[in-house]
């Protein structure tokens, strides 16, 4: 990652650089949020990969955990949990410990044990792990930094509660929390209010998308695929300069490029990718041309035993939808959604159906109550065959909320008791209140494949 020649690998060294110049020497500081961007998650976890191997070059002992957070009273003990079973498989360390190369004498198996007594305070117990952890270390003066980058958090209040709680119990010296923060919205202001004397907030300025451009520009330029990567960027300079005529101009030459290569699957995914640039200035009439040929090209793709035409073709299903929908066509759209859905089972893409039905149903709800219905408890019986753990991160939640409503306005009480169970082991017991909390942020957004996956 130290290639100083590798754009991507500059950015992690900016963020490495800022964290050894305004934390590493303040033994004092021990919760550090980092502010960043939405796009710039991958680029951070990336660092945190990083620097939770031997090549890392922060001072301190960085422990990475992304735990998803559901609530603040299980929150500690899934941590727990993690770094108990990421600890056991990590092959080169027990490798290390079992030679002796290695001098730490920590028992992980005291916390693992801890794990199923009902007596445990989850809490203390993640703190007591911090504090044998650093002092086992060989080095027991080096600092220790469990860095917390959760896939998903289902309620920001509940995740500065128990940043709060954590924080208050006290940090084991020498030991930090490293968690991250939207840069617009702010989330976790109050707790870090509350810990100011020990607290740092950090951010980076970062030009990911000219360091991804640089990167997809990169090698031969009379290859089809980078000559295409190039059309790419070039398509997405014009969107954000708002000039059509542009757009169009690097979208032909986009066409134009992947007819060298003569992969069907590249030329309907040229199609498709210029289609979707021109949503932004709602060239529909364009957009439905270009969508239909990438589709044909696709399936012709398909028939010839390229495999990667089945995403292509599940993409190009959505943008039908959701042009429609945008031109008012609502009916259509409906039904386009379902078939996307429908096409994702077929290709074995599973989860995709369940927004594909989500966003079909919510479509025509108000004008079509019957088939509203119908298309909810298509989906509910659909997801309910898909592994709970799998069902974390689709939009089953609130597949699951709407069927239950319009059983609850049904009087179906034994189908309410049903979900509701089901949804427990999905989402915990508040699953309910969740969705709830998840829509009053959504209603801002237009219910579009577009912009809401």
């Amino acid at each position: 990652m130290n290639n100083e020649h590798n754009p991507i690998a500059q950015l992690v060294t900016k963020i490495q650089q800022r964290w050894v110049d305004e934390v590493s020497p303040h033994e004092q500081l021990q919760l550090v949020r980092w502010l960043i961007k939405p796009d710039q998650a991958r680029l951070y976890e990336g660092f945190l990969r990083l620097e939770s191997t031997p090549n890392g070059s922060l001072p301190e002992v960085t422990i990475v955990l992304l735990t998803e957070f559901h609530s603040k009273e299980a929150h500690s003990k899934a941590l727990i949990k993690d770094w108990v079973t990421y600890f056991k498989e990590d092959k080169t360390l027990q490798e290390a410990l079992d030679s002796r190369i290695l001098k730490f004498d920590w028992d992980v198996d005291v916390y693992e044990n801890k794990l199923t007594s009902e007596d445990t305070d989850f809490d203390l117990l993640l703190l007591e792990m911090l504090n044998t952890f650093q002092k086992a270390m060989p080095n027991r003066q080096q600092g220790l930094t469990l860095a917390l980058f959760p896939y998903s958090v289902a309620y920001p209040k509940e995740y500065n509660s128990w940043l709060n709680a954590i924080t208050q119990q006290g940090l084991p010296k020498k030991a930090r929390i490293m968690f991250f923060d939207h840069v617009e919205e702010r989330y976790y202001d109050d707790v870090m209010d509350k810990q100011k004397d020990r607290a740092k907030t950090l951010s980076v300025t970062l030009d990911l998308q000219g360091a991804i451009n640089k990167i997809a520009a990169s090698g031969d330029p009379n290859d089809p695929e980078i000559q295409f990567r190039q059309c790419m960027i070039e398509m997405s300079k014009s969107v954000a300069k708002k000039n059509l005529s542009r757009l169009h101009e690097w979208g032909k030459k986009g066409l134009s490029v992947t007819q060298k290569t003569g992969s069907k699957s590249a030329m309907a995914s040229a199609h498709v990718i210029y289609a979707g640039m021109l949503f932004n200035f709602k060239e529909y009439k364009t957009i439905e041309t270009l969508l239909q040929r990438g589709m044909s090209l696709a399936r012709q793709g398909l028939e010839t035993g390229d495999d990667t035409c089945k995403p292509v073709i599940i993409q190009t299903y959505g943008y039908m939808a959701s042009c429609k929908q945008l031109q008012k066509e609502k009916e259509t759209a409906s039904d386009l959604f379902c078939k996307q859905a429908d096409i994702s089972i077929e290709y074995g893409f599973g989860p995709q159906a369940l927004t594909a039905w989500w966003l079909g149903y919510n479509v025509i709800k108000k004008r079509d109550k019957k088939k509203y219905k119908e298309i909810v408890a298509t989906a509910y019986n659909f997801g309910v065959t898909i592994p709970p753990e799998m069902l974390k991160a689709t939009c089953m939640p609130f597949i699951a909320a709407d069927h239950f409503n319009i059983s609850e306005n049904d009087r179906e009480k034994e189908r309410c008791d049903t979900i509701h169970t089901f949804m427990v082991d999905v989402d915990g017991e508040e699953w309910r209140t969740k969705v709830e909390e998840h829509r009053k942020e959504m209603e801002k957004k237009s219910l579009s494949i577009l912009n809401w996956f």
